[in-house]
């Protein structure tokens, strides 16, 4: 595998890894505070972005660990 294509899969797994983190976040928040936007409190839409935005992160280091790990997987 060219370094390229390895470089271009970690970051279109880290994308989309972090992408689906952050809706299966905003997900459960919409099961929990409601499924009406304009009704959530301030703090409401608070907690959800911050957990999204960790969800994101964590996400994204698991897209990672998979497309190394693909890769690795490949080479043997």
């Amino acid at each position: 595998m060219s370094k390229s294509r390895g470089i271009l899969k970690a970051i279109g797994y880290s994308f989309g890894a972090a992408i689906a983190a952050s809706f299966i976040v905003l997900l459960v928040g919409l099961c929990v505070f409601g499924f009406q936007f304009s009704q959530w409190p301030e703090w409401e839409g608070r907690i959800v972005g911050a957990a999204g935005t960790i969800g994101g992160v964590a996400g994204a280091v698991v897209g990672l660990r998979l497309a190394f790990r693909a890769e690795r997987r490949v080479v043997k």
